[in-house]
């Protein structure tokens, strides 16, 4: 007679053997997805930190004159900045290996936020060109050094999860989502604690808390691989890439190995430009978002503000509305979407958040005609600001700002926190990096842009009433005109954004990077331009 028990308890200890592999794997995968989520934290401290008390900083006693546009040289630092995300993931695709490209743009950006509280410890009451001298040779470091790890830091965690097991696509929507989530706790703790301390304490302390945030983002990106919870890099793969030739000829064939090694034929470069068509489109957003550092700010200096508070601090109301959201729509809206099977692509959600950030720029050009109509007719009072400067403040309160805040707030979560999703489930094999630091150039682009604009509806304005509506002091022109500019140019291209959405073909489950199923929610269509159906497994979204 045949006894099959110890086959069955075989079977259960080889069951048991898996489930343990694989439960360990989840683990470690978690553990690596929390380093780099702390690590870009407190990098993000480090950016915004600096990018907050740059207005106020270079409109100092210390700085000449000259350099007294404060718009100006925020805007040109974020494009350098994000301009350089391209080269960056480029760069770490083709020539290196991404944690190395990673570490040594932290290194990099260390020195350079060394040489910004060097310069903040030469700041006296007159101007030093010293003190210019360090300060802008140390924000061009920090750029490089952003442009290095910022298109790869997200994209390094998220690679992770590729040995992960379950429905991959399910948790990098999560892991995406949390990443911005730090990014913006990190972005709130620097816009408030920095000028806080620099305020409060000395200009020079809050460089020097900016340069040992980058000391503690650098350390814990590096625990992770000293406590071997990376997943080790095939280098060998990316340096096959050769991602320059097929850019500079989009119809070139190429042949490459997928991740798992098989030699496949295709013309890859035609699916980054289709990708490169559609962030183009966002670039007016990105002109649009970078308000809520710049005009957004100026203007709140000139409405009435709490005693003892700074115009950095309400700037928060965008990220603590991003700080509220994103564990609303991970916990409870996605998941509620997917058991009613709402079906909704990564672009569509995206158009949502590009709409809702034209509101957001249309209700600053409200609030900014009103406040220029009461110092007009006399109400105003003389508010002092950082670096003592007296400016005429209308007399409204800072609240009418928070609408345009918080609907900014909103619209990141919608279009950029799922555009990181979007740009790494979308990147051909290869080519993650690059397609990343495409997503990210045109943040910078959109810096630029502001520039661009600035100058065309200044010659305008000139023209036509022999004043530019964007001086140095706001009570002095029509920023409105310049709002209103960046809405009608962000619907423009929305039409764009609409067309290529409409006719995008998404990757195939056979090709996507991840070969897993598609997410319920931010699945996409196939060739057939129909949405993908719900997989039927819904994820418990608090594990």
């Amino acid at each position: 007679m045949v006894h099959f028990p110890p086959r069955k308890m075989e079977s259960e200890s080889a069951a048991g053997e898996e489930d343990h592999v694989v439960s360990g794997r989840n683990r470690r995968v978690m553990t690596s997805s929390a380093l780099v989520w702390l690590s870009e934290l407190c990098e993000r401290v480090t950016y915004y930190g600096i990018l907050a008390n740059m207005a106020d900083y270079v409109t100092s006693p210390c700085f000449p004159e000259r350099y007294h546009l404060p718009w100006v040289v925020t805007w040109v630092f974020t494009s350098f900045a994000y301009a350089l995300t391209f080269f960056g993931g480029w760069l770490a695709d083709t020539v290196g290996n991404r944690f190395w490209t990673i570490l040594v743009s932290m290194w990099i950006y260390l020195v350079g936020t060394a040489l910004l509280v060097a310069s903040s410890s030469l700041c006296g009451s007159s101007p030093d060109g010293r003190v210019s001298g360090l300060y802008f040779a140390g924000l061009t470091l920090v750029a490089i050094g952003t442009g290095g790890s910022k298109s790869n830091l997200g994209l390094f965690g998220a690679q992770q999860y590729k040995t992960s097991g379950g429905d991959i696509k399910v948790k990098l929507r999560r892991f995406f989502h949390w990443y911005y989530w730090c990014i913006n706790l990190g972005a709130t703790i620097g816009v408030v604690g920095v000028p806080y301390l620099q305020t409060h304490v000395s200009l020079l302390s809050g460089y020097v808390a900016t340069c040992v945030f980058v000391v503690l983002s650098t350390t814990v990106f590096v625990s992770g691989r000293i406590g071997n919870f990376y997943n080790q890099e095939n280098s060998t793969h990316e340096i096959r890439s050769k991602i320059v030739a097929g850019l500079l000829d989009p119809n070139r064939k190429t042949q490459r190995r997928n991740p798992q090694g098989r030699l496949w034929s295709s013309t890859i470069p035609k699916e980054v430009w289709k990708l490169m068509q559609i962030f183009a489109t966002l670039i007016p957003y990105y002109a649009i978002y970078s308000q809520t550092r710049t005009t957004y700010l100026f203007q709140s200096q000139r409405l009435r503000m709490p005693v003892g508070s700074e115009a950095t601090y309400f700037s928060a109301i965008n990220s603590l509305t991003i700080l509220l959201m994103i564990p609303l729509m991970v916990c409870f809206v996605y998941p509620r979407l997917t058991i009613k099977k709402v079906q909704l692509t990564p672009l569509t959600i995206m158009g949502v958040g590009i709409l809702l950030s034209t509101l957001s720029v249309l209700s600053a050009e409200v609030v900014e005609v009103v406040r220029r109509q009461l110092v007009h007719s006399g109400q105003f009072f003389e508010q002092t600001v950082v670096g003592n400067r007296t400016l005429r403040a209308a007399d409204l309160s800072i609240a009418v700002q928070i609408p345009q805040f918080a609907l900014s707030g909103i619209s990141e979560v919608l279009t950029l926190a799922v555009g990181y999703y979007f740009a790494y489930t979308e990147a051909p094999p290869g080519y993650e990096g690059t397609i990343m630091g495409a997503y990210l150039l045109m943040w910078g682009l959109g810096s630029g842009l502001n520039l661009l604009l600035t100058e065309i509806v200044n010659a305008i304005c000139v023209s036509v009433s022999g004043a530019a509506c964007f001086p140095l002091e706001l009570n002095d022109g029509h920023v409105e005109y310049f709002f209103l500019t960046l809405a009608g140019l962000l619907m423009a291209t929305f039409g764009i954004f609409w067309y290529l959405e409409r006719h995008y073909v998404y990757r195939s489950e056979g090709t996507a990077q991840t070969q897993e199923a598609e997410i319920p929610l931010l699945e996409g269509r196939d060739s057939s331009g129909t949405a993908y159906g719900t997989t039927g497994h819904t994820e418990n979204p608090h594990t």
